[in-house]
C-alpha cells in the first residue's frame, strides 16, 4: 500500500544516515514488490541506486520488473556491465521484451549481447513478431505435458520445472512436433487418481490464439472464456508460448489509456505525464488543436454567410453557444457508447442498424426535452416565440445530427482500418459545429421568411 511505504521513508532516511545497511535490507525484504517499484520511482535517483542494489537478487529482479521505463532506464545507466547482465537474464522474457521495447535500439542490441545463447535466442525471436501481436507479448515458460503420462508423472514433471515457469496452474499438452493437442489444470491433476491418463483429464478443445492476433483481441477472448492463461500458436498449430493474465492487464491498461488520449485529441505518449517533458506534451497536442484551428475557419465562413441574418436578428446570436456545445457533446457521448460497444465486441457490423435506430430515438427524446429547456431560455430572454420555435426545432436536429456522426465517424474509421478513438472528441464537435450553425440558420430563413 502507498501509505506504508511512505511511513517507511522516513525509516530509511534514518539507517541511511547511521549506515545501518544490514538493517535497510531486512527492511526492504519484508516489502513486496509492487510497494517497493513505486517507493524506489518516489525517492530521489542516488537514495534510489543505493536502496535497490541492498534488494536481495531475486527481489531485485521482481521490483526492476514492476518499475516505470524512465526509472528502469536510470537504474541501467548506474548498474556494471555484469549486474545489468545478470538482471536481464533472469527477467521473464515477455516483461524483457516490454523493457527492449522501450529502449533505443543501440541499447537493444548491447543487451542482447549480455544474454547467453540461449537467452539471447529467445530475446530475438519475441522482438521479431510484429508490434502489439500476441507474439510480442507472450511467454515461453509453460509446462508441457505429454498425452501419455500418467497424473502422478505430470505432478512430477510440474514439481521440476515449476521454478522456472511463468504459471503451473494450468499446462499445456504436446505430441512429439509441439502441435497443442489439449490443456489440463493443476488442480484436476492432483484430484484425479494417480494413473489417470492426461489424455482422459485435458481439454482436447482448448481456447488458443495465434502469433500475429492483435493484443487487443487477445484480451477480449480471454475475458470472454474467463481465462487465466491461454496458448498461442504459430501457422502450423505448434504451441510457442502462452499469454498470461498480468501481461492482458498491462495491455488493457496501455490499450485504454491510449484510447483516451486519442479520444482527446492528443497523440499517445510512451511515458507517464510526469516522466514527460514540457516540449513533448505541447507537440502530442499541437496536431489536433491545429487541425480542430483550421477547421474551425469553416464555422467562421458559416458566420460571415449568414451574417444578414444575424443583423436582422440579433437574439439569434444568443443561442450559438447553446447549439455548438450541446450538439458537440452528444455527438461525443455517442461515439463513447459506440467505441466502446466496439472495442469490448459488443457491437459488430451486422449490428450497426440496431445501433443506428436506437441512436437516432434516443437523439430525438433527448432532442426533444433540451428543446422545451431551449424554449424556457427563449422567453426568459424574451426573444419571442419565433426565436424560441426556431432555437427548438434547431436543437432537436443539431442533438439527432451529433448522435448520428457520433456513429458514422468510429465506424467509418474502423472500415478504413484506423483506430475508432481518432474520430471521437475535438473531430465529432467540429463538424457538428460547422453542421448545426448551418442548420440553425436554414430554419431561421424559413421561420422567418428571410432571403
Amino acid at each position: 500500500m502507498e501509505e506504508r511505504w511512505q511511513e517507511l521513508v522516513p525509516k530509511f532516511q534514518e539507517l541511511l544516515a547511521r549506515g545501518d545497511y544490514m538493517a535497510i535490507k531486512r527492511l526492504l525484504s519484508s516489502m513486496e514488490p509492487p510497494d517497493l517499484a513505486e517507493m524506489l520511482d518516489a525517492i530521489p535517483p542516488r537514495t534510489r541506486v543505493l536502496l535497490f542494489r541492498l534488494l536481495p537478487k531475486d527481489l531485485a529482479i521482481e521490483v526492476f520488473e514492476h518499475l516505470e521505463g524512465s526509472t528502469r532506464e536510470e537504474l541501467l545507466d548506474h548498474f556494471t556491465d555484469g549486474e545489468i547482465a545478470e538482471i536481464i537474464e533472469e527477467m521473464s522474457d515477455d516483461d524483457r521484451t516490454a523493457l527492449f521495447d522501450e529502449l533505443p535500439a543501440k541499447t537493444v542490441k548491447k543487451l542482447l549481447l549480455k544474454l547467453s545463447p540461449a537467452e539471447r535466442d529467445i530475446a530475438n525471436e519475441l522482438l521479431n513478431y510484429p508490434e502489439s501481436s500476441a507474439g510480442r507479448i507472450m511467454t515461453p515458460e509453460f509446462v508441457d505435458l505429454k498425452e501419455y503420462m500418467t497424473a502422478e508423472e505430470a505432478i512430477r514433471r510440474i514439481r521440476q520445472q515449476a521454478r522456472k515457469k511463468e504459471t503451473i496452474y494450468t499446462c499445456f499438452v504436446i505430441d512429439r512436433e509441439r502441435r497443442l493437442l489439449g490443456v489440463v489444470n493443476l488442480e484436476d491433476l492432483i484430484m484425479a487418481e494417480p494413473q489417470t491418463s492426461v489424455r482422459a483429464i485435458m481439454n482436447p478443445d482448448p481456447v488458443c490464439v495465434s502469433t500475429d492476433t492483435d493484443q487487443e483481441e487477445v484480451a477480449r477472448i480471454m475475458a470472454r472464456y474467463d481465462l487465466h492463461t491461454i496458448p498461442v500458436v504459430d501457422k502450423e498449430n505448434r504451441l510457442v508460448g502462452i499469454i498470461t493474465f498480468d501481461d492482458i492487464m498491462d495491455v488493457l491498461e496501455e490499450e485504454t489509456t491510449e484510447d483516451f488520449e486519442r479520444m482527446a485529441g492528443i497523440q499517445p505518449t510512451e511515458e507517464g505525464y510526469l516522466d514527460t517533458n514540457v516540449f513533448t506534451l505541447a507537440r502530442k497536442r499541437f496536431m489536433w488543436l491545429t487541425i480542430c484551428v483550421l477547421t474551425e475557419t469553416i464555422t467562421s465562413s458559416v458566420l460571415k454567410e449568414y451574417s444578414l441574418e444575424i443583423q436582422r436578428v440579433v437574439a439569434l446570436t444568443y443561442f450559438i453557444p447553446l447549439l455548438i456545445g450541446t450538439g458537440g457533446n452528444a455527438g461525443t457521448q455517442s461515439a463513447t457508447l459506440i467505441i466502446r460497444g466496439m472495442t469490448v465486441g459488443e457491437i459488430g457490423w451486422r449490428d450497426l442498424w440496431r445501433v443506428f435506430a436506437r441512436e437516432t430515438l434516443t437523439g430525438l427524446l433527448l432532442g426533444g426535452a433540451l428543446a422545451i429547456l431551449a424554449v424556457v431560455r427563449a422567453y426568459m430572454l424574451h426573444t419571442g416565440p419565433d426565436v424560441a420555435l426556431i432555437v427548438a426545432f434547431a436543437l432537436v436536429v443539431v442533438v439527432l445530427l451529433g448522435n448520428l456522426a457520433g456513429i458514422a465517424l468510429p465506424v467509418i474509421a474502423k472500415f478504413f482500418r484506423v483506430d475508432p478513438a481518432v474520430m471521437s472528441g475535438p473531430f465529432i464537435a467540429t463538424v457538428v459545429d460547422v453542421c448545426g450553425l448551418i442548420i440553425y440558420f436554414r430554419i431561421a430563413r424559413f421561420v422567418l421568411g428571410l432571403s
